[in-house]
Formats: C-alpha cells, structure tokens, sequence
C-alpha cells in the first residue's frame, strides 16, 4: 500500500519525535515533472534542526508506512549528529552504548531498532499510519 502526504506529514513527525519533538518539520512537494517518477509523487522531509534546513530526506507514494518510518529514522540517524545542536550525539539511541542502534524493517508491521554489537532488540516502532 502506498502513502500519501498526510502519511508523510505523520510518518515525519514520529521519526523525528524520537530525536527531539521540539524540531519543527518541514514538507515539500517534489518535483511533479519528473520523467522517471510518472504516477508517482514525491516529497522532501526537512527537519529544522537549529531552525533551518540541514538536510532533506525524499520520500515517494511508492513506498509503504513501514519503509518511510525506516528510512526516516535512518537518514535521521546519518546527519543529525553532523548539526551542531546534535553533534556527536548517537541517533536512534542505542540504551547503555555510546553507537547508534540499526534501523530494519521487519517482515510484520514494526520498526526494529537493533543494537549492532549485542543484536538485541532496543526498540519497536509501529508506524502511526494504515499499512
């Protein structure tokens, strides 16, 4: 099943809730005229960490609820302790360790957060959108 821009809008605002619900949240159309991208809409998420755009992260109506809420949360986890309100910090928090925990998709209808070294289960996401 596919999503659309309420879902991005939902999707968006629980990734970036895990980080900091004070991050304000930004959506914006992608480009309609995109010969590779027929039938298909698309949007760039911008967290406004320290209040402007760092950087973006696409999503596109092709994607399910769960494959959204994972990259978010990934991409999120890439560049948000590049910002200097974030920097060095370990997103999405892996508890007791000072790494980030991995993001996947299970084959059901959840988030995994993973620690990378023990492969523990550190937490469960279900996205708060229809799948």
């Amino acid at each position: 099943m596919s999503i659309g821009e309420g879902d991005v809008a939902a999707l968006a605002r629980q990734a970036v809730d895990l980080l900091d619900p004070s991050v304000e949240v930004r959506i914006e159309p992608g480009a309609p005229d995109d010969p590779y991208r027929r039938q298909v809409r698309s949007w760039a998420v911008w967290p406004l960490v320290d209040g402007h755009k760092s950087f973006g992260i696409l999503l596109d109506s092709g994607m399910t609820g769960l494959g959204a809420l994972a990259k978010l949360i990934d991409v999120l986890g890439e560049f948000a302790s590049e910002t200097e309100r974030y920097w060095g910090e370990a997103f999405p928090h892996c508890p007791g360790h000072s790494h980030p925990a991995s993001v996947a998709e299970t084959a059901g209808s959840a988030v995994v957060l993973r620690c990378p070294v023990t492969r523990d289960i550190v937490g469960q996401l279900v996205p708060d959108v229809l799948p």
